[in-house]
């Protein structure tokens, strides 16, 4: 096992959980979380699978005896593989450039014949081939106050976790997700320290009100490459090299470690949106049917420009691979492709390159990772679970002010 593992629901012990999964046993995974990969041996081969939310990536060559890596320029670095000249020219297109959040489709690497690990998936390494472990079962209904009781399940659990492992650093936004987990956070006894970074004019004058009340260290964080200096050039590249050059040359690395400690974690707002379920197909009636057509658009977005030829071509290879790599074709039990498709597409490519990217200065975790949360989340009421209500409900029995505010 290699990164931050923990028993998220139930009372059994993490070891009881490991030599279950050891055995086979999938339903055990509903009650682990953390940021990590787990290796189950098996002779000279091994099976890999990761996290809820795939946050600590896990890459693969495709075909028979797979290597995997946790960064895929290293895997490329080891295998000899170049970055692919199309792919370079795929984010240079003005289909992708138009992206307001640039992320590549499918499973891709700019790398040829590497790919990501898809949640809810894991690999034989010897065959080279996935599987498909979750959903297992329909979603059924639940009750916001069912719901509430996963959640403070999960977060109790890992309230402990970092209060004996870690000093949580949290950014500080006018959002809901991350306010949310601070105020829950907080009610645990954990104590974080804020960060701030660039964001519009009245977004960012709410801080000051929001730093007041959590009466704890924060710290505002200038982006703007023209202002950062020399010294920070050798990080910016290591985090290009982590983010396996989806990313640019990041600036945000070089400036967190400066205020980082040897023990610090970032705690990301990240895991609502699964809850919430922006892509959810019922929501969004400019989907086509079908789920190639309909991964293009969740990928493309509703204004869909006049896409030239390669780009269109490059990005419809790349959702049959991950149709076919993530498993589509077996029983989803029901589950909405939309849901599925941002958890397992948007959050496991997009934020778990966002985790690499920080992880240059300091350990990184996905705060809301937990399926039997989504999964309590995806049985709400529509009425419920699609409401803009639904988090601040939540933030309102831990820290009414802070919902206020």
């Amino acid at each position: 096992m290699i990164g931050d593992i923990f028993v998220a629901h139930g009372t059994r012990q993490l070891d009881e959980l490991l030599l279950l999964l050891a055995s086979g046993d999938r339903v055990v995974t509903d009650d682990i979380s953390g940021r990590f990969a787990v290796f189950v041996l098996d002779g000279l081969s091994a099976t890999v699978l990761n996290d809820p939310l795939g946050s600590q990536s896990v890459f693969y060559t495709l075909g028979s005896d797979s290597i995997v890596s946790s960064h895929a320029s290293l895997l490329a670095a080891v295998v000899g593989r170049r970055r692919a000249s199309s792919l370079v020219n795929y984010m240079q297109s003005e289909g992708y450039r138009a992206r307001n959040t640039r992320f590549m489709p499918g499973d891709l690497t700019l790398y040829d014949g590497i790919v990501h690990l898809v949640p809810n998936n894991e690999l034989r390494m010897d065959t080279g081939m996935t599987s498909r472990y979750w959903p297992r079962q329909a979603v059924e209904p639940e009750t916001f106050e069912g719901l509430l009781e996963v959640w403070t399940d999960y977060f109790r659990n890992y309230s402990r976790l970092l209060q004996a492992t870690y000093e949580p650093v949290v950014g500080l936004t006018g959002g809901l997700d991350s306010r949310t987990v601070i105020a829950t956070l907080r009610s645990f006894g954990v104590q974080p320290r804020y960060v701030t970074w660039d964001m519009g004019s009245d977004e960012a004058a709410r801080i000051p009100g929001l730093v007041s009340h959590l009466d704890a260290r924060h710290d505002w964080i200038e982006l703007s490459a023209s202002k950062v200096g020399q010294e920070y050039e050798p990080m910016r590249d290591i985090a290009r090299e982590a983010t396996h050059y989806t990313r640019g040359r990041p600036v945000l690395p070089s400036l967190m470690a400066e205020l980082a400690g040897t023990r610090d974690v970032f705690v990301k707002g990240l895991g609502g949106e699964v809850m919430r379920g922006p892509w959810n197909s019922g929501q969004l009636s400019w989907l086509p049917e079908g789920p190639e057509k309909m991964m293009y658009r969740l990928y493309a977005g509703k204004a869909v420009p006049a896409h030239d030829e390669a780009y269109q071509s490059t990005t419809m290879e790349a959702i049959r691979g991950f149709i076919s790599r993530a498993n589509y074709s077996e029983n989803l039990h029901g589950c909405d492709v939309g849901d599925l498709v941002y958890w397992e597409q948007r959050m496991g490519n997009w934020t778990s390159v966002q985790h690499a990217e920080m992880a240059v200065a300091m350990q990184s975790h996905s705060a809301m990772n937990s399926r039997r949360m989504f999964q309590a989340a995806w049985g709400l009421p529509e009425a419920e679970r699609f409401s803009p209500d639904l988090l601040p409900r939540i933030m309102r029995l831990f820290d009414p002010e802070l919902e206020r505010l």
